[in-house]
């Protein structure tokens, strides 16, 4: 039994005393910036921008490599018959949710490994600057000119302050 204050609308008393419910808690997470998301996909425009003079990329390009070269992910065992369905769904998600069959299984036969990306929608302060960490040393290697990185840091660490508006 957990003691809550009751809401100011009292929804507590539209609950009903004979279904059973279910309470989840979970530790709350700090969000990316906004900020930083912008931020990174100014570095992916930058980048396409440079490397387009030699052949054409989008940023959306970009982005999907930077997902892969230091993204998120995880493994997601599926049924042969089901991999290619699976995928479809999982990268339905939006532009940085990739997917991609690494293979069979070694320990269950009929399924394959399935490398799962997650998009930055949900990536958390850390995992957001893992990204932004990883487009900087791209541009850097490019010779593209950034912000000081006192500046990137503050853009990393804004969701503190978004946090505290909401």
């Amino acid at each position: 039994m957990v003691v809550i204050p009751a809401p100011h609308d009292n929804d507590l008393s539209k609950i009903s005393t004979d279904k059973e419910y279910t309470v989840e808690i979970k530790r709350k997470s700090k969000s990316r910036s906004l900020n930083s998301n912008s931020y990174a996909w100014i570095l992916c425009q930058r980048i396409a921008d440079e490397l387009g003079k030699n052949a054409y990329t989008s940023k959306e390009d970009v982005y999907r490599k930077a997902i892969k070269d230091c993204g998120h992910f995880s493994y997601v065992p599926v049924r042969e018959d089901a991999i290619e369905r699976y995928i479809q769904i999982w990268q339905g998600h939006g532009l940085g949710w990739l997917a991609e069959d690494i293979g069979e299984c070694q320990n269950l036969k009929g399924y394959h490994n399935i490398m799962c990306y997650h998009g930055s929608s949900v990536y958390n302060t850390k995992e957001m600057a893992r990204l932004i960490d990883c487009l900087t040393d791209e541009c850097h290697q490019l010779g593209i000119q950034l912000e000081p990185s006192e500046y990137i840091q503050s853009l990393i660490e804004g969701w503190d302050s978004e946090q505290k508006k909401t």
